[in-house]
C-alpha cells in the first residue's frame, strides 16, 4: 500500500508550479507567489529555491505557516498543502537540486551569494484526483454518468 508520502511525491510530481501563500502580518490577507518545486524528499518535504532577499524570507521569519497550492487542470490533480517553511542554505543540497531551469533565476548559479532553499514542511494535504476521462467527467457533472467514484477523487494525508 501506498504511504502518506509516496501518495503525496506522485501528486506534486504531477505539477510544476504551484501558489506559495505567506502571512505579511496578523492584519492582512496571505499574499500568494507562484514557486516552482524541485523536489519532495523521503520525509516530505517540498523544496524551493529562492532568494534570501526576497521579501517572503522576511514574512517567514515572523510567520512560518504557509498554504501551498497546485492547480494542474491537464493530470486533474488539485492540490492543497498546508505546513510550515524555513530558509536553509546547505550547499550540498543546493548542489544535489539546482539544475539549468534555475540558471533562469540565478545566472550565476551557485555562486550567486543571495541563492538559498525554501523548505515547506507539509503539515497536512488535500487532494482532488480524477483518473476518468474528460468525456466521463463533463457527463458526471452533468448527472449523466454517476460511476466515478468520489473517495477516488479526494481525500486528506497526514504527513
Amino acid at each position: 500500500m501506498e504511504s502518506n508520502i509516496e501518495k503525496l511525491k506522485a501528486l506534486v510530481a504531477k505539477c510544476r508550479v504551484g501558489m506559495l501563500g505567506c502571512w505579511e502580518d496578523e492584519e492582512t490577507p496571505m499574499r500568494f507567489r507562484p514557486m516552482s518545486h524541485v523536489d519532495v524528499d523521503d520525509s516530505g518535504n517540498v523544496w524551493f529555491f529562492t532568494s534570501v532577499d526576497s521579501g517572503r524570507m522576511e514574512q517567514l521569519k515572523k510567520h512560518p505557516a504557509i498554504q501551498l497550492t497546485y492547480a494542474c487542470e491537464s493530470e486533474s490533480t488539485y492540490l492543497h498543502i498546508s505546513g510550515a517553511a524555513h530558509l536553509s542554505t546547505n550547499k550540498g543540497k543546493m548542489k544535489e537540486l539546482f539544475n539549468p531551469y534555475i540558471k533562469a533565476w540565478f545566472p550565476r548559479g551557485l555562486e550567486d551569494p543571495t541563492i538559498a532553499l525554501l523548505v515547506v514542511r507539509p503539515l497536512e494535504v488535500e487532494y482532488w484526483v480524477s483518473n476518468k476521462d474528460k468525456v466521463l467527467q463533463n457527463q458526471w457533472l452533468m448527472g449523466r454518468e454517476e460511476t466515478i467514484d468520489a473517495k477516488a477523487m479526494h481525500g486528506k494525508l497526514q504527513v
